[in-house]
């Protein structure tokens, strides 16, 4: 069974857009506003956890999103997940669930507006552990990992993402964390046993910050993580977008990739390739192979979550070692 908790989920709206013609960015309807017309739009239940609750529901994992909801956006996050068969503990929220928006044209480009989210009280954040600690209670079992995942909401402390850790693993769970900053921080600090940034973010958790590292070559991110997952036992898990994604348990360091994509919407990728992960497998190369498909997958598909995660398989990914210093 694998929890998911998701303190800021949202509706994600998309818009297709046509391709572009002759240089046009859109017709005008004032000097001041720019209208570009749809050619189809989509809204589904999201945010990062729900992403991966749903990409699990998808091919019959068993799993359990736990998320506030606030207001209409929030019962119809609700009433989606309810239709598409996906199991999950509500907990009601002042405000307005956020609706987070996207353009998409064909060959990848994209813009992506997120919505800020509704504040959590301390009520309300003491009712999303109970929420959690009840899922946890009722799936306790070998192989249990609780996943919290995504931005935290205004007002919420990092420190709340400590206390999910240390929830999780007193119901015997492995906590797996795809958070930012020091929500990011404050995970590794608690002991969580997976964490998941882009590589972005596994340089903000260096002393010397993030600047530059998305133009390092893979040996040098396999070694910050390396270097990161040896004293503090935990595993990293980073995505290269384009170039794949690398694993580490401050051991060895896995690097996987595949062919070369033209991406139709890669919203949805980094928490595609957390849930293929995060569903066992034999060894650490299986699981990275596996999740680096369902990642590339989550790229081709206009929607946030692809319906079909594996469809690829595995054919064509390449996992290899690094040697790193």
């Amino acid at each position: 069974m694998i929890v998911t908790v998701t303190a800021n989920p949202g509706l994600d709206l998309t818009y297709i857009l046509p391709p572009r013609t002759h240089g046009t960015h859109g017709t005008h309807d004032t000097d001041d506003t720019e209208v570009h017309r749809a050619s189809s739009t989509t809204l589904e239940a999201s945010g990062k956890g729900v992403n991966v609750s749903r990409a699990l529901a998808g091919v019959a994992v068993a799993t359990c999103a736990v998320l506030p909801v606030a207001g209409g956006t929030g019962r119809h996050l609700r009433e989606l997940l309810d239709a598409a068969g996906v199991s999950c503990r509500t907990v009601a929220q002042r405000g307005e669930t956020r609706v987070n928006t996207t353009a998409l044209r064909p060959g990848g480009e994209t813009l992506k507006l997120n919505g800020p989210g509704a504040a959590l009280s301390a009520q309300e954040l003491a009712d999303l552990l109970a929420a959690t600690e009840a899922a946890l209670q009722l799936a306790e079992a070998p192989g249990l990992w609780l996943a919290v995942c995504g931005s935290l909401p205004p007002g919420m402390e990092p420190s709340a993402v400590a206390d999910l850790v240390a929830l999780g693993h007193r119901h015997g769970a492995r906590v797996a964390v795809d958070a930012s900053g020091p929500a990011l921080a404050a995970a590794l600090e608690a002991g969580a046993d997976l964490l998941a940034p882009n590589q972005i973010e596994l340089g903000d958790l260096v002393p010397e910050g993030g600047l530059g590292t998305r133009s390092q070559p893979a040996s040098v991110l396999g070694q910050i993580a390396r270097d990161l997952a040896r004293p503090s036992g935990a595993e990293l898990l980073v995505s290269l977008g384009r170039d794949g994604a690398l694993w580490t348990d401050g051991r060895q360091v896995l690097h996987g990739w595949g062919p070369v994509l033209t991406p139709v919407n890669t919203a949805g990728a980094g928490d595609a390739l957390l849930a293929g992960w995060l569903v066992d497998a034999p060894t650490p190369r299986d699981r990275l192979a596996r999740a680096v498909a369902w990642g590339r997958s989550a790229c081709l598909a206009p929607t946030t979550v692809d319906p079909h995660p594996g469809r690829l398989g595995v054919d064509g990914i390449s996992v290899v070692p690094l040697t790193v210093p």
